[in-house]
């Protein structure tokens, strides 16, 4: 009779380490290309993307000084590393849904039959632990987490025009489904499914969901007023966008998407989802500030709007 040896709680732990370990790395990354001239410009995507400009345009970078540093930016600036941000934001929701549907399918299945399988297998419960009921803050976060990512595929066919020279780094479409798979799996991972002995925070709730429908609604509004403004020029230019959270910074739609990840944090309150909301805060508050920048140099005069770049009042 063939044995199958059921994971052990330290399985548990390691895999909610290895997803946080995951978050940290990539808080470091999404930093570094802060600092690194050639993250840099590999992370810019769209209307800041770097693709096709000269060496002397492209930002934080210096003159090339040898041969080494000539090829090392043609291999991975080259036109062909890049692919159109229509393609890669249909993608990014494109696998958050097929990951988030697949680990509810397997929640369902393990509280309805005790069945563990797939990635849920990883996830071995102690053997004090005897509870197959998902604790409700986790079920409500993945279910979220759904709603978002139908919305946000929605808006990408529907609502976004995207102009036929927005771009970005195959790199950071990579990067983009590694968030959306960490996403997925964050829920799951901490508390242990099966163990979490804390009671439940009803408390917690209605705030939770007030900011996740306030983020939602913000950040689909703000999403239609930037369609709408490059429908409304014939060449497809960009323009400056007004209304709604418009009116006091550049960013409104990350500033809703922070907030829609805060909702999460509320609701499971646990160190990994936290290290989610700290990449989404950082990823989104340096691409705003590169937009700010933009939006200031394009537009003469924009300064005299007195926005800020993501947070209204404070940067």
């Amino acid at each position: 009779r063939l044995l199958i040896r059921r994971p052990k709680m330290a399985d548990a732990r390691t895999l909610r380490n290895l997803v946080r370990g995951c978050w940290i790395l990539m808080l470091a990354l999404v930093w570094a290309s802060v600092l690194v001239p050639l993250l840099n410009r590999m992370g810019r995507y769209g209307k800041l993307s770097v693709r096709g400009r000269g060496t002397r345009s492209l930002p934080g970078g210096l003159a090339r000084k040898n041969f080494t540093e000539r090829w090392l930016e043609w291999a991975v600036l080259h036109p062909a590393m890049y692919i159109p941000n229509s393609v890669a934001f249909k993608l990014f929701y494109i696998w958050l849904l097929i990951f988030n549907s697949w680990f509810l399918v397997e929640v369902l299945i393990w509280r309805g039959f005790d069945a563990r399988y797939g990635i849920l297998w990883l996830f071995g419960t102690p053997e004090n632990c005897f509870s197959r009921s998902m604790p409700h803050m986790q079920l409500l976060v993945q279910v979220l987490l759904q709603v978002q990512g139908i919305r946000r595929l929605y808006e990408c066919w529907r609502v976004h025009n995207f102009s036929e020279r927005s771009s970005q780094h195959v790199l950071v479409t990579a990067g983009g489904i590694t968030f959306y798979l960490l996403a997925a799996l964050t829920p799951l991972s901490d508390p242990v499914l099966g163990c979490d002995l804390n009671p439940l925070r009803w408390w917690a709730i209605i705030p939770a969901l007030l900011l996740f429908a306030s983020g939602t609604y913000h950040q689909h509004t703000c999403h239609k007023i930037l369609g709408n403004l490059r429908r409304s020029h014939l060449d497809r230019q960009y323009g400056v966008p007004f209304g709604d959270w418009f009116q006091v910074v550049s960013c409104p739609h990350y500033l809703a998407e922070i907030l829609i990840y805060a909702s999460f944090a509320i609701a499971l309150d646990t160190t990994t989802q936290w290290l989610c909301v700290a990449w989404v805060t950082s990823n989104l508050a340096i691409t705003a500030m590169r937009t700010h920048g933009w939006y200031q140099d394009k537009f003469q005069g924009y300064d005299s709007l007195r926005r800020k770049a993501i947070f209204p009042f404070i940067l």
